[in-house]
């Protein structure tokens, strides 16, 4: 029989004792985790969803009942986590050509973690795809169908991760851009950490915007271009906000970050936009998308992205540049194309009324705050 389907195996067995409350009932971000688990890989296309009961099993039945995924008893729960593997790995059909193993505890994971694992897991190079965080592995792996049997005889002989250990030779890392494949919900602390992070779960931490920059291949000269920039929008959001503004500063120094993660693509803006929305970032999508030029309106409220546009052009390279030098440079740099000098023009006009209306409200020059 030709193997074609991927599976997920969703551990929600455990006692969750730790926590003190049952992790797969808890609520996280208007959903249960295991509700939002099972969203996820709908979301990346996996249909066929096995959730692994034990502790509280009618509860779970239920609600993997109403998700459409389905329930698989594990009696043997109590021994810990490599039985209920070992019950997921079972119930599988035989046409299964590998599977995720999810504890239901890691409910953060990003969508695109799972396409990037099957897209690595298609290409036919290696039987474990393991996704790694800046080189750190994380959960979950994807195993092809080919280790079933030998997963079902090895209880008690180390658990899932003295088997995988075996497999080394045949593993593959998958760098993706996702802190939150490290990041288990253990303890009360841990899962106020995690409702902590809903409000931004569409904004990439410090560290995945340097994962997404080496993802995209981004120079080290780009990368720390990106971070002055990010420098300067902070001080600048800070002081604008303690005059009376009411800015995203998490959004707009994640967005200055990557603003030139497309830098060597033609319409590098509208194209780092794209490439931010497609991997699941679309809270700085849009500021990334008009960081190159930004029409002010006068009269309105300044803008997280008009802040982050004023700061670019403050930055050249790694280092502070006037506007007037900046502008002066591009114009002799396009002086024989009427149409990019005009578009020049129009950027320098822009930037000037940004820069205006931000030092009126702050009663200070941009060059002092900076």
């Amino acid at each position: 029989m030709e193997k074609q389907a991927l599976t997920a195996i969703i551990l929600s067995a455990g006692l969750s004792s730790r926590l003190g409350d049952f992790k797969p009932l808890l609520p996280l971000g208007g959903e249960l985790f295991l509700e939002r688990v099972i969203t996820l890989y709908r979301s990346a296309g996996v249909q066929d969803i096995r959730v692994v009961t034990g502790h509280r099993a009618g509860d779970v039945v239920a609600l993997a009942g109403r998700c459409g995924a389905r329930p698989v008893f594990n009696p043997d729960f109590a021994q810990g986590m490599f039985s209920s593997v070992v019950a997921g790995v079972s119930d599988l059909l035989p046409d299964c050509a590998g599977f995720f193993i999810h504890p239901v505890d890691i409910p953060l994971v990003r969508r695109q973690t799972l396409i990037d694992l099957q897209n690595a897991f298609k290409r036919g190079e290696a039987s474990v795809c393991y996704p790694t965080f800046l080189e750190t592995r994380g959960h979950p792996p994807l195993i092809s169908g080919n280790h079933v049997k030998a997963l079902k005889t090895g209880m008690g002989q180390g658990g899932l991760r003295e088997f995988l250990n075996r497999h080394e030779a045949d593993a593959m890392n998958v760098p993706v851009v996702d802190r939150y494949i490290l990041k288990d919900i253990d303890t009360p602390e841990d899962y106020a950490w995690a409702l902590g992070c809903m409000d931004h779960h569409d904004i990439p931490s410090d560290s995945e915007c340097l994962a997404l920059m080496i993802r995209q291949a981004v120079s080290q000269k780009v990368i720390d271009h990106c971070r002055v920039v990010a420098d300067l929008v902070n001080r600048l959001a800070m002081a604008l906000n303690a005059a009376g503004c009411r800015l995203d500063i998490e959004r707009m120094v994640s967005a200055a970050r990557v603003h030139d993660l497309a830098r060597d693509c033609p319409r590098h803006a509208v194209e780092g936009a794209r490439i931010l929305r497609e991997m699941g970032f679309p809270g700085i999508a849009d500021i990334v998308a008009v960081h190159m030029d930004y029409t002010v309106k006068k009269g309105a409220p300044i803008t997280e992205a008009e802040v982050v546009f004023l700061a670019d052009k403050w930055i050249q390279e790694d280092r502070k540049i006037s506007m007037e030098e900046r502008f002066q440079a591009k114009l002799r740099q396009y002086g024989d194309d009427s149409g990019a000098c005009r578009d020049i023009l129009k950027r320098r006009g822009n930037a000037l009324a940004a820069q205006q209306r931000i030092e009126t409200l702050l009663c200070c020059t941009i060059d002092e705050l900076s």
